[in-house]
């Protein structure tokens, strides 16, 4: 099992957490102590919404964002898996509409 560094920036938050591949950004952003908006906690929604300043991501629990948005460098941190150190800009929710 790999893991990865995640930087987190937005809204206040300017911080790195380790995070292994198998587990989601979001999850371990809790467990390290780093609050960030949430809800379904299933992909279906945009209130997680960040998007990714840097490296490569895996979202394909996803079921809200569209192609587009996805292209964009939007994720949703709930269901989102690092494949990469990378750095993600947190509460975008409003940027996505």
């Amino acid at each position: 099992m790999a893991s990865y560094n995640v930087k987190i920036t937005g809204e206040g938050v300017d911080t790195t957490i380790s995070c292994p591949d198998d587990q989601y950004v979001l999850d371990a952003a809790e467990e390290q102590g780093i609050d960030l908006p949430y809800s379904c906690r299933a992909g279906a929604c945009s209130t997680c919404a960040g998007k990714v300043v840097s490296g490569t991501i895996d979202q394909s629990d996803q079921s809200f964002l569209d192609d587009s948005q996805i292209g964009n460098g939007f994720v949703l941190t709930c269901v989102a898996y690092p494949t990469s150190d990378c750095e993600i800009l947190t509460h975008q929710e409003e940027a996505l509409y």
